[in-house]
């Protein structure tokens, strides 16, 4: 078998082999499974990127919501829940959150499947997890950034023209202060699409996650490199998408241009 992998070359020419078939679409053939590498990654990433897409679109839903309320309701009480249920949230880790909705989701009022990935009832509690795992940082961040654009000289010329609150906030304020956001929901994704692995785990789901860690636990050489190489790919794409929005939608950020 090490004839037939190659793995009696040194590890500078294994890596070099791997790397130029990379560059091919070629991720080479799992010591573990004897299948390519490349088609196994592509429905292990269709489970992860889906997870990973609902969970990032519901924290930043559950997010908006609860960052419009405290400023719709500006007194000390909305203030310290906010605050409570955005460090609560940070705190709680996933592996603990996630039996905690096992035990009442699915053991106690039997809606929700335990584990598996064969529906769209196997989704919500993984990405529930994962949505409420994010939504601390995306709360924090996003309050600190609206409280900096609403302290800005032009929310003040739109308060003494007569603008409401209202229009203030979605108009002229949120659209600011999601800029600093854009960065990190792209970061964000990223790790999201690399480190679900307990999730994954605990939910029994056939993801990038788990792969990576069957591939670490069996030695799989190639496996685990096409893995890597798959993350580290989704950290530089979303990147790159990150700097593409924010070139749309903040007016101040051009890209350069080269003269003729």
């Amino acid at each position: 078998m090490a004839d037939r992998f190659g793995l009696n070359a040194p590890l500078i020419v294994q890596y070099g082999r791997w790397l130029a078939g990379a560059l091919t679409g070629d991720l080479g053939t799992s010591i573990r499974t004897g299948r390519p590498v490349a088609l196994e990654l592509g429905w292990r990433l269709s489970a992860t990127g889906l997870i990973a897409l609902l969970a990032t679109l519901a924290s930043l839903a559950l997010t908006f919501a609860t960052v419009t309320l405290k400023r719709s309701f500006p007194t000390p009480a909305a203030a310290r829940g906010f605050e409570l249920l955005a460090v609560g949230s940070i705190a709680l880790p996933s592996f603990f959150l996630g039996v905690v909705l096992i035990i009442l989701f699915s053991l106690r009022l039997d809606w929700l499947p335990v584990s598996g990935f064969d529906s769209w009832a196997h989704v919500v509690l993984p990405v529930a997890v994962l949505a409420l795992g994010q939504f601390g940082f995306n709360a924090i961040l996003l309050d600190d950034t609206l409280s900096e654009a609403l302290g800005a000289q032009h929310i003040t010329t739109a308060r003494a023209k007569g603008l409401g609150d209202r229009d203030i906030l979605f108009t002229h304020a949120l659209p600011n202060a999601l800029i600093p956001l854009i960065p990190y929901l792209a970061l964000q994704f990223a790790f999201l699409v690399g480190g679900v692995v307990i999730v994954e785990r605990l939910f029994s789901i056939p993801g990038l996650g788990a792969y990576l860690t069957d591939a670490l636990d069996s030695h799989d050489g190639p496996a685990f490199l096409g893995a890597i190489g798959v993350i580290a790919l989704a950290v530089a794409v979303a990147n790159l998408a990150a700097d593409l929005i924010l070139t749309r939608v903040d007016p101040r950020i051009r890209l350069k241009r080269t003269a003729p």
